[in-house]
């Protein structure tokens, strides 16, 4: 149980960095954002960008399985989280970054997929907006 609600506190927390990263880009404040994007990698992760991106997928899930045991609407709240590094990096002209974002993101979304066993409309949504993101960039 107190496992459980760790794993809630950080999806949480996760979720109101998403949302402060969100308001930050509103207002044109890349670099704040982008110092938010690196401290929320480092939280869930331990990892910085860079070492985060050299990783596998199935690399990233099991450090974050160790940290915070088998969640997959954690991971799915880190791909979100990727997902908006990549908004970051499009704001600030890189977009070669952006799309590396968007692709890692769209590797975790697709493995909550598949391995969740779950349907969720919410993901596919993310998911489809993500893959328009590739493909426009």
């Amino acid at each position: 149980m107190i496992r459980k609600d760790y794993i809630l506190r950080m999806i949480e927390e996760i979720g109101k960095m998403i949302a402060a990263m969100l308001g930050l880009l509103k207002k044109e404040h890349i670099q704040q954002a982008q110092n938010m994007y690196g401290e929320g990698l480092e939280r869930v992760f331990g990892l910085n960008e860079n070492d985060m991106m050299e990783k596998s997928i199935n690399e990233l899930k099991t450090i974050f399985d160790i940290k915070f045991g088998e969640s997959y609407e954690g991971l799915e709240m880190v791909a979100s989280l990727i997902s908006r590094g990549g908004d970051i990096h499009l704001k600030k002209g890189d977009v070669e970054k952006a799309k590396a974002s968007y692709l890692r993101a769209l590797e975790l979304y697709n493995m909550v997929e598949i391995e969740s066993g779950t349907f969720s409309i919410n993901r596919q949504a993310d998911m489809q907006k993500v893959t328009q993101l590739v493909d426009q960039i």
